[in-house]
């Protein structure tokens, strides 16, 4: 799948040992990892690397750490920039399943509860799952898809069948309107049906690829037979379909052209698990002798 940029995450916990564990396994995984002891450093790294998820761990009837929650929703409040975009989610990390305290947090704005133990391995997979769920693509960060038919029912189904907050559909419909967006705007994906151009097919193929040589294209015809298939191959055609269309086959195609996320490295997660398991006994164990190593020092 691909993807826009590196996820950002910030870890807030003021025992070394346990965020030195977190951001060890978050980087394996391929985020960046930011890590502050409190929320004076909080605070400064939000405002010059601008997390995309915050992690705050917190101890039991934890009244600081329930005070740094507040603040940095009344932080992103106060931040205007930050509002019209995507706020980071705040996952706070308990040390016990206590009611009262759970809908203290949830009162004041944390977007996840998990309860401690942390099952460190798991925690890129609720990261991934809640930044999926409450990120809201700007503007800049949707893609842009054309859409050539001379059919407008055509249209309608295929942005019904790719409806997607992180997808944007311009529709074209003629050969010459098409040709000239192309021209004008970039896009990311040009879905068009070939049995509506009015010129001959491979010539009109050959012209988009002269102006947009790198732009993903899919095509569409009503029969089979109109285009050889050594003309796609030649033509950088990265797939056809023929009416009816599979909405499965279409929604899958667009997902692996564009990717469904925003952020980068998510999908590095699923090639770095096998590393990971390895890894495993090692994250353990430098957690544990980082935690034996604190308690000797302690008085």
């Amino acid at each position: 799948m691909k993807t826009f940029r590196q996820l950002k995450v910030l870890i807030i916990d003021e025992i070394n040992y346990t965020r030195l564990g977190i951001d060890y396994t978050l980087t394996s995984y391929g985020y960046k990892v930011i890590t502050a002891r409190d929320s004076a450093e909080a605070m400064q790294n939000i405002a010059n690397e601008r997390p995309d998820v915050i992690l705050l761990s917190l101890r039991s009837n934890d009244a600081s750490g329930q005070a740094i929650l507040k603040n940095l929703k009344e932080y992103f409040r106060l931040r205007l920039d930050i509002a019209k975009g995507a706020e980071p989610p705040i996952i706070a990390m308990i040390a016990a399943k206590n009611p009262k305290q759970v809908r203290e947090l949830q009162y004041l704005g944390a977007s996840l509860i998990l309860f401690k133990p942390i099952n460190i391995q798991e925690l890129p997979n609720a990261i991934s799952s809640i930044v999926s769920r409450e990120h809201k693509a700007t503007p800049q960060e949707r893609k842009k898809i054309l859409i050539f038919d001379g059919e407008t029912r055509s249209h309608q189904f295929i942005e019904s069948v790719l409806a997607h907050e992180i997808y944007d559909f311009e529709k074209c419909e003629s050969e010459a309107e098409t040709i000239a967006k192309l021209k004008k705007r970039k896009f990311d994906l040009a879905i068009l049906d070939v049995s509506s151009f009015e010129s001959k097919i491979v010539d009109v193929l050959k012209q988009i690829r002269e102006i947009v040589p790198e732009i993903p294209i899919i095509t569409v015809s009503a029969f089979d037979g109109q285009v050889l298939v050594e003309d796609f191959e030649n033509l950088k055609i990265q797939k056809h379909f023929i009416k009816p269309i599979s909405v499965t086959e279409l929604q899958t195609n667009v997902d692996e052209l564009l990717g469904e996320q925003s952020y980068e490295n998510i999908d590095n997660k699923n090639s770095s698990e096998d590393s990971l398991k390895e890894n495993n006994s090692e994250v353990d164990s430098l957690i544990d002798g980082l935690a034996d190593q604190v308690k000797q020092v302690e008085p």
